[in-house]
């Protein structure tokens, strides 16, 4: 490779280092910086004092089950991927590289090389974290870069092989190896697991996974957890780190090998990417997708005092960033319906209601990120929305009704199927839903009013900037603040509301017991249910004061 590529690399890395310290200049950075260092100090140390697969997945089941989710992983980069079907280059590398006096192998060696640098403090944090399904963090951060080489060469691979194949060849070729990867995929849980009916949740992909014809595929995986589990220097570790480093010296041999002329597809699909990129710093995950044309369109809504355009147009984005949006509401609904599996298998695992509640509103506040339809999606667009001819706050209620709807209509569906794993919690449930649209309102309410008040972009952030970390903490612990004052505050007014309710009907000498508890439960649900929604509405005005105290020109983030 040519020592100005080298060269190139090197001050990457130093202007990563400089674009991580230059927030410490300001007063305000420097105590963010500070405390989201602290706080990530703390939480490393904690790590690090949990003892070894105390806490984690038995070595055999991560041997047997590992390289499943590994390949599934890949797989899926491949098939949720866009139509996207070059390597991305950023603008300046296609204006100066491309140009330059390189050869495209040459590109490609630097290109794998900023590649894994980049990805070798994200991989510190994240051995870090699995450390405790190991017995050796060198093992673990080790066998963690090689797996890391082998997802960004695997994607390489398949996107050299899109531009000597041709774009049409490359959707028709992806489309036919999905179908066929769902056709194996069904035909070996068949022969695993015979009819639909006898199957069992727990013990499904242990039966897929030792069938004969799975263990010589998933030999080259396997490599990487066995290197992941070495416990010694020699023979463990050297040996299945030097079996994993074949496995990625073969796919880097077919890079070089497709060697196409792909500098001319770079530099067309790496613009698309790059314009997708700008729409993630704007808007977030949920609104980078392919920006092609609308296959549908909503309805009308009806104008509402101005209320309805603003929650069409915001409910038009979300559609449109649909397949994106599905990957957030499936997080939901996996951690939520997950547990409650268990119950199939033995009685006395499943999950009680109290979890799902608990699941539910964790991932709730959480996940409000990945869904910016409102004034965080629209940070580049506050000047024209002053301009409309609406007060403030029926702009807010415009644009916080969009994520509100989303995330309880996927909170509803969950609750719904959790319903069907567990209809003994019925009530808990039932009563969960009530909750969802005014909690939702409050959560994003919050949400909102801080970011006004610290506009921030909702993209993620570069690994090692403590100053985000220490901005997203107190974000956090603001929301958890109000939310547990609101909550106290609910549960306070239901149980007062209860009781009053029971003492009521117990001297009116009419009811039975059963039926003054139900209309207790009820009453003082309501009751909470009006303190929650109250707050929700109380937040309007402070979300129009500081809409109107927005300045385009100095609030604006970079």
């Amino acid at each position: 490779m040519s020592r100005a590529l080298v060269l190139l690399i090197a001050l990457h890395m130093r202007g990563l280092g400089r674009y991580l310290t230059r927030s410490l200049r300001t007063v305000r950075g420097a105590l963010t910086a500070l405390l989201g260092g602290f706080f990530f100090v703390m939480w490393v140390t904690l790590l690090l004092l949990t003892p070894e697969r105390s806490i984690g997945i038995a070595p055999d089941t991560l041997r047997r089950n590992g390289p499943a989710f590994l390949l599934l992983y890949c797989l899926m980069n491949v098939f949720m991927s866009s139509s996207e079907r070059a390597i991305y280059f950023s603008p300046a590398e296609v204006n100066f590289l491309f140009s330059g006096p390189f050869s495209r192998r040459e590109l490609l060696a630097y290109k794998i090389l900023l590649s894994l640098l980049v990805s070798l403090p994200s991989s510190l944090i994240i051995a870090i974290l699995v450390r405790v399904h190991a017995t050796w963090f060198v093992a673990v951060y080790i066998a963690l870069l090689m797996g890391v080489l082998f997802q960004q060469l695997f994607g390489m691979c398949v996107s050299l092989i899109a531009t000597t194949i041709g774009a049409r060849a490359y959707t028709r070729s992806r489309r036919i190896l999905l179908w066929c990867v769902i056709a194996v995929g069904a035909i070996a849980l068949l022969q695993a697991a015979g009819s639909p009916s006898g199957w069992r949740s727990r013990y499904l992909l242990e039966s897929v996974t030792s069938t004969s014809t799975w263990q010589v595929v998933s030999t080259p995986l396997r490599w990487f957890f066995d290197a992941f589990l070495s416990e010694r220097l020699w023979p463990d570790l050297v040996v299945n780190v030097g079996l994993a480093m074949s496995v990625n010296l073969v796919l880097l041999g077919v890079v070089f090998a497709l060697d196409a002329n792909y500098l001319e597809a770079a530099a067309t699909s790496s613009a698309r990417i790059y314009a997708q990129i700008q729409r993630f710093r704007r808007g977030g995950m949920a609104t980078a997708g392919r920006s092609g044309k609308p296959r549908f369109g909503l309805p009308d809504l009806p104008y509402w005092g101005g209320v309805g355009p603003i929650l069409w147009r915001q409910l038009t984005t979300a559609v449109r960033g649909m397949g994106r949006l599905l990957v957030v509401f499936g997080l939901i609904a996996v951690f939520v319906v997950a547990p409650l599996l268990a119950r199939s298998e033995e009685a006395d695992s499943a999950a009680p209601g109290g979890l799902i509640v608990g699941l539910v509103i964790w991932l709730t506040v959480f996940l409000t990120q990945m869904v910016p339809f409102d004034f965080r999606g629209d940070v580049d667009h506050i000047a024209i929305l002053k301009t409309l001819p609406l007060p403030a706050w029926r702009l807010a209620v415009g644009q916080l009704l969009a994520p509100v709807l989303l995330v309880t209509g996927a909170q509803w569906a969950t609750l719904f199927a959790a319903r069907l794993l567990r209809p003994e919690d019925s009530n808990v449930l039932l009563a969960l839903a009530a909750f969802a649209p005014p909690f939702n309102f409050l959560l994003f309410g919050l949400e909102n009013a801080l970011f006004l008040r610290f506009p921030v972009r909702v993209a993620a952030t570069t690994p090692g900037d403590f100053q985000a970390v220490g901005r997203n903490l107190l974000f956090m612990l603001a929301k958890l603040a109000v939310l547990m004052l609101v909550g106290g505050t609910a549960l306070v007014a239901a149980l007062l509301t209860g009781l009053v309710t029971q003492l009521l009907l117990n001297t009116s000498g009419r009811f039975e017991a059963a039926d003054i508890a139900t209309f207790a439960y009820l009453a003082g649900g309501f009751a909470g249910w009006l303190v929650v929604a109250g707050c929700g509405m109380a937040l309007l005005p402070l979300i129009a004061l500081a809409f109107r105290a927005f300045d385009v020109g100095r609030d604006t983030p970079a």
